[in-house]
């Protein structure tokens, strides 16, 4: 795979790659890529995906609580998402 790519643009791929992912999942599936980073924090995942929700990038599609009571948002690329990583993901890089 080509160079680590900037974290906030690394969760959107990993979202492009499945159904739909909470962040907790993100973190699960990034952190061998960037869990020594210190921006690795659940707080900074939940605001990326809380800014492409925004910015019409991602939507939230299910939410639940967790075993410890907390609520639990699961987000999916939508068709935006997915022309800006075409536009701007480089080579190298799978794009689903």
């Amino acid at each position: 795979m080509a160079d680590t790519l900037p974290l906030r643009f690394r969760v959107l791929h990993y979202v492009s790659t499945v159904d739909k992912a909470s962040a907790g999942e993100i973190m699960k599936a990034l952190k061998p890529e960037y869990g020594t980073e210190k921006q690795f924090t659940k707080k900074v995942f939940v605001d990326h995906l809380l800014d492409m929700k925004a910015n019409f990038i991602l939507d939230d599609n299910d939410v639940e609580l967790d075993d410890k009571g907390e609520l639990v948002i699961y987000y999916s690329i939508n068709d935006e998402g997915r022309r800006l990583l075409k536009k701007y993901l480089p080579k190298g890089w799978n794009q689903n």
